[in-house]
């Protein structure tokens, strides 16, 4: 499995209308880490819209049973700079977790911020 490369875009598939704004940004619980510290990505570059969107329909909405509202692309980078790491899988087929997280709530609010404020929304 290849480590992830910083100039790599990361998608993180949205499950939840409240997650966008009506200007169409991303609020910052779409990036808040589950009960296992982490943030489920998946890896895009160098596949087609159309593909990413398979992704997200194949491996997101079928598993979880829910619509996809959107997307979140973000530059790995960004996320490696706010002390993160970004930690590929087996499977699903180019999943990530961003791991690393601090354990005060009110520390990574901070950090989904600034993710949330850096990524760019697509609208499904």
């Amino acid at each position: 499995m290849e480590p992830v490369d910083l100039s790599e875009t990361l998608s993180r598939f949205i499950l939840k209308e409240k997650y966008i704004r009506a200007n169409n940004t991303v609020r910052h619980a779409a990036f808040m880490p589950n009960k296992n510290d982490e943030v489920s990505v998946f890896r895009i570059s160098g596949i087609t819209d159309n593909e990413v969107w398979g992704i997200g329909d194949r491996e997101v909405a079928t598993e979880q049973g829910k619509p996809i509202f959107g997307r979140a692309d973000i530059i790995a980078s960004i996320v490696i700079s706010k002390d993160l790491k970004v930690i590929p899988t087996e499977l699903p087929e180019r999943h990530a977790d961003i791991a690393g997280w601090p354990e005060e709530r009110s520390e990574q609010k901070q950090i989904a911020l600034g993710l949330a404020a850096e990524s760019e929304f697509h609208k499904k």
